[in-house]
């Protein structure tokens, strides 16, 4: 495992105008040292008297913000190359409690969460005993749920859904701010919503919405909708996802979140393809497109391309459609992960069924059986896919019903699917 290190600091004036402490003391020292200004002063002589004095500052505070950070950097390469388990007893060390260093441990954590969860919960962990140690730094305090939130959202990337649980009592011990609540509240969200706890997770995905919006952090709210609107497709309400997957596709950070926005486009469009607005669906088709190219991760393309495939359906490729959904359904049969390989194998049936090629869905079912161990939840996977074979007339509705039986039978049944890419 690769340990994070002085080379994901940034550089000197980046450094002073990112690191709260550092800002905080530049800022402070500013206005320490400014005159109290005479009533003939106009607002621009203040200005350019405070425009001087920053020119004049700049070198020093550069200068000293360089060295704290070198000093944060020397103390995250001691602290990370020491063996886990003594991290902890380390933070304990006065030259260890430093606000810098719970900075870094909070950003590496939040910069880790998809890359490698594992480390970013140790990370979070790290952050939220050094924040205790901090006792007397209110920043430090106020740092606590960020803390909490972050090692509980590793933890569901992990897998691990009672750790995140606990994790996220605790966070909600500590919550004041408006922000922090938010990325609580949404963080909250998204492990209700894997828990399959459908009506909480709409819940707090609309609260944390609203919080960011009075917060001012726009792009925060986009991310809340997006998520909304995918969690409304997934139960079967695709008409109040469409306003929602609007303002999502609108707002959200493409280039922070190239993954969320991959599939809130290509959800987008589906729901515009729904309601005959195809012209509009095809431009976001291939405004999403350059996204690919920011996803590194193999197995999240996968499920991408079960989006594009859907997309691609509804907008009447048939062809290529079944294509790009089969040849998903064969990569996920081989991971393997039944539940999403069900899922796809579904809505390769539904475009089979469709188009009167029905006979052809058994050996959708057949593969199943064939890769995975018999379990009750194969058994009702299996006998979803038959009964769309079975069936005649309103394929649609029938297609959609069966994938909310499915979809709450794996919640209900344990069978796990890959963790929502939720940092």
């Amino acid at each position: 495992m690769s340990h994070p290190g002085p080379e994901d600091a940034p550089d000197d004036l980046l450094h002073l105008l990112t690191c709260p402490t550092c800002r905080t003391q530049a800022i402070g020292r500013l206005l320490d040292e400014r005159p109290a200004p005479d009533a003939d002063d106009t607002r621009e002589e203040i200005y350019a008297g405070a425009f001087a004095r920053m020119a004049r500052e700049a070198p020093e505070l550069i200068e000293r913000a360089r060295r704290r950070r070198e000093e944060m950097e020397a103390l995250a390469a001691e602290l990370m190359g020491a063996p886990p388990g003594r991290r902890s007893r380390m933070l304990q060390r006065t030259r260890f409690r430093k606000p810098e260093l719970l900075d870094w441990l909070l950003e590496v954590s939040h910069a880790r969460q998809l890359s490698d969860p594992g480390q970013a919960a140790h990370l979070a962990r790290l952050a939220a005993r050094l924040a205790t140690l901090l006792r007397g730094d209110p920043e430090a305090m106020a740092a606590l749920p960020r803390a909490f939130c972050l090692a509980a959202n590793a933890s569901r990337l992990e897998g691990r859904r009672a750790a995140a649980d606990a994790a996220l009592i605790r966070a909600s011990l500590f919550l004041t701010d408006p922000a922090e609540r938010a990325f609580y509240c949404r963080t909250l969200a998204v492990l209700r919503w894997e828990q399959g706890r459908a009506d909480e997770a709409r819940a707090l995905l609309q609260h944390a919405a609203q919080l960011y919006t009075g917060e001012g952090l726009a792009h925060e709210a986009a991310l809340c909708w997006t998520l909304q609107g995918l969690h409304l497709l997934e139960i079967g309400e695709s008409g109040d996802a469409l306003p929602l997957l609007v303002r999502g596709w609108a707002g959200v950070e493409r280039d922070l979140q190239p993954l969320l926005a991959l599939r809130g486009g290509l959800a987008l469009a589906v729901c515009l393809a729904k309601v005959d607005q195809r012209d509009r669906a095809s431009g976001v088709l291939r405004e999403v497109w350059p996204l690919y190219s920011r996803v590194k991760d193999a197995a999240e393309m996968v499920r991408v391309y079960a989006w594009e495939g859907r997309a691609l359906a509804v907008l009447g490729d048939t062809e290529e459609a079944m294509h790009l959904l089969d040849s998903v359904r064969h990569k996920l049969l081989n991971e393997p992960a039944l539940a999403e390989t069900t899922l796809t194998a579904l809505d390769l049936a539904r475009l089979l069924a469709a188009n009167g090629r029905a006979a052809e869905i058994e050996p959708l079912a057949a593969d199943l059986e064939a890769h995975f161990p018999e379990t009750a939840v194969r058994a009702i996977a299996t006998e979803g896919l038959r009964s769309l074979a079975a069936a005649s007339g309103a394929l649609e509705e029938t297609g959609y019903a069966i994938e909310i039986t499915l979809r709450r039978a794996f919640r209900i049944c344990g069978e796990r699917m890959r963790p929502l890419p939720v940092a």
